[in-house]
């Protein structure tokens, strides 16, 4: 193994599973190391001003890839987003740590890295939200330390509500909100929750259950649908933001919702590569709030962009399920060798 290779992945705690390639494991130390440069480079102090700022982040970051790019350049592509080639990664991951709390912007637009102290345990472990003192482990993004006193459950940092996927499912398909509407129906598409498809792939021109979701176009505008005494009635569904906010991409909480409410829960398959790693499998794309929570217990497999691959410790699983069950997705666990 290369020198500096190993020294990183000694210092952040990082250890290869069983029968990974030195191209996963590179990429896995380098994505990390990534997101622990990031958060130093906010606690820079100039002066009398503390903090940096973004673009001096992004600078910064993007000389640290291109040099361990040259460095392994059998690597190169994983940080490439073929989707959105115009995402930058150092921008990305930037990106996640002022969303998740890693990173807080000053009066000044300057970043800075949170020193609150907060953490969330996690089984026998403490996710921390900072750069801590002393030894720490990585996980993805996230930083792993000891515990402190300023300790918060996972919903409060996801900021979710009390709400199961059904109650939320009900809460949206109360016959009192919807209406008639003077619409076409042939120039609708309508979400079919009893497809095996991705949600993305799951639109129809038919209406095939009694509760579902109808658009105009990809782009809106969107609907509820409830079919009451046989007539589809309507109840206008706000366009949501779609953008790389914490919040982003909410809609998909009610299609995995409605989904589970008929019986097609969207999966989940998590395979067992050892004894001490996972790999976890989504069927669909989830809500940036359990997709960034993902992002700081794992690392996206394919490459740093990927949505639906994700490698984690064996011990974070059951914190992990947890919020995949509360959303509505179900999951099948395969031993190693798909035992």
């Amino acid at each position: 193994m290369n020198k500096l290779l190993f020294a990183m992945s000694a210092d952040m705690g990082i250890d290869p599973y069983s029968g990974e390639t030195e191209d996963s494991f590179t990429y896995r130390v380098i994505y990390s190391a990534l997101g622990q440069w990031c958060l130093r480079i906010a606690q820079s102090i100039d002066g009398d001003i503390l903090g940096t700022t973004k673009h001096n982040q992004t600078v910064v970051l993007n000389d640290l890839l291109d040099k361990f790019t040259k460095i392994f350049p059998s690597v190169f592509n994983k940080f490439i987003d073929e989707d959105n080639p115009q995402m930058i990664f150092p921008v990305f991951i930037r990106r996640v740590y002022e969303e998740t709390g890693y990173l807080i912007t000053n009066e000044y637009n300057r970043n800075i890295t949170a020193n609150f102290g907060r953490s969330i345990v996690l089984g026998k472990k403490t996710l921390f939200f900072g750069l801590p003192g002393n030894s720490c482990i990585v996980n993805g993004l996230g930083i792993f330390a000891e515990s402190t006193n300023y300790v918060v459950p996972v919903k409060e940092f996801l900021i979710r509500d009390d709400l199961t996927y059904e109650e939320y499912f009900k809460a949206h398909f109360d016959p009192i909100d919807f209406y008639d509407k003077n619409i076409d129906l042939n120039s609708l598409e309508f979400f079919n929750p009893l497809s095996t498809n991705p949600p993305s792939r799951s639109w129809e021109n038919q209406l095939k259950t009694d509760c579902s979701l109808a658009r105009k176009s990809k782009f809106g505008p969107f609907y509820r649908v409830m079919q009451l005494s046989g007539v589809p009635q309507f109840a206008d569904q706000p366009i949501e933001p779609q953008d790389d906010s914490f919040t982003s991409y909410e809609y998909r909480r009610l299609y995995f919702a409605t989904k589970a409410h008929y019986g097609t829960p969207l999966k989940a398959t998590i395979t067992k590569t050892d004894n001490s790693y996972s790999i976890i499998k989504l069927d669909g794309h989830l809500p940036n709030r359990e997709y960034y929570y993902l992002l700081l217990l794992s690392w996206p497999i394919r490459n740093a962009f990927d949505k639906i691959y994700f490698l984690a410790h064996n011990d974070l699983l059951v914190k992990i399920i947890d919020v995949l069950n509360n959303l509505g997705i179900i999951i099948e666990e395969r031993g190693i060798n798909n035992e």
